[in-house]
């Protein structure tokens, strides 16, 4: 026991990169690692309009958020799934609870993932560096357990924030949906509006979930995962004057586009009888 609390004190100590450039292959040995195992594939609908954006960020809003949204690594820049400098210089933002963690939050930054806080996120926009983050959050995993079999719930109505980011810098948002992610994990959801704020305060959802061979917390059971990358959508650059018109305008367009994206492609994955709500 002693050992276990030496360790994971000294994990929280040391600089999230630790060991530099050997965490770092470790890293992209596990993106690879994690592309076969899930037999990854991409689908662009129009990659030249993606590698067209060559003096800004783009970001990449993603769904859906399920148990979690690892399917993320798709981003990652070894895989070269993104043209131009959206492949080269791409990052995945998280709750920054993960980075709280002893052992977890050293991994994560092996993998080329950074905090999903406001200062990040501009951060990442202002330095023209693109980036993926799921808005549905953590609240969506709260709707989980209310959808049917036929159904997948995503918790967008009211998450406007990166809209206005968007206006903000004046970046292109990227409507991409992750097709098999749902299933790969059983999971007990614990309900009620204490859990609903403690996982918005904390950043996560204290639950419970399984993966292959039915170990808790474990690796997910394999599947088949198809992300799909909509056509971007131009955002004006409106700096510190952004309207409330503009924002839920651009939102609007958001939803619609990530709809659309689902409708066209749930039948060549075997999900036609799906549909998708928006919360």
């Amino acid at each position: 026991r002693s050992v276990i609390i030496g360790l994971s004190t000294l994990s929280l100590v040391l600089p999230r990169g630790f060991p530099g450039k050997l965490g770092f292959k470790a890293g992209n040995w596990f993106m690879f690692q994690s592309a076969k195992y899930f037999g990854l594939k991409t689908v662009l609908e129009d990659e030249n309009a993606i590698d067209e954006i060559k003096d800004k960020a783009a970001i990449f809003a993603c769904e859906p958020h399920d148990i979690i949204p690892y399917y993320a690594f798709a981003f990652n820049p070894i895989l070269k799934r993104l043209p131009g400098h959206h492949g080269e210089r791409n990052s995945v933002l998280v709750t920054s609870a993960l980075f709280m963690l002893p052992f977890i939050r050293h991994v994560y930054t092996w993998v080329r993932a950074n905090r999903v806080d406001k200062t990040t996120f501009l951060g990442n926009l202002k330095k023209g560096e693109s980036f993926c983050f799921i808005p549905g959050g953590v609240q969506e995993v709260m709707f989980m357990e209310e959808a049917d079999d036929n159904e997948v719930i995503l918790y967008l109505q009211k998450r406007k924030g990166f809209v206005k980011l968007a206006l903000e810098t004046g970046s292109p948002i990227v409507p991409v949906y992750c097709f098999g992610v749902a299933g790969s994990y059983g999971h007990w959801i614990p309900k009620g509006d204490f859990f609903n704020k403690l996982g918005r305060a904390i950043g996560f959802l204290p639950l419970i979930y399984w993966g292959r061979f039915g170990i808790p917390y474990g690796i997910p059971k394999p599947c088949q995962l198809t992300v799909v990358f909509g056509a971007p959508i131009d955002v004006p650059l409106e700096g510190g004057n952004v309207s409330k018109e503009s924002v839920d305008k651009y939102h609007c367009q958001y939803l619609m586009e990530m709809e659309a994206l689902f409708d066209r492609h749930k039948g060549d994955v075997g999900c036609g009888h799906m549909k998708l709500k928006i919360m």
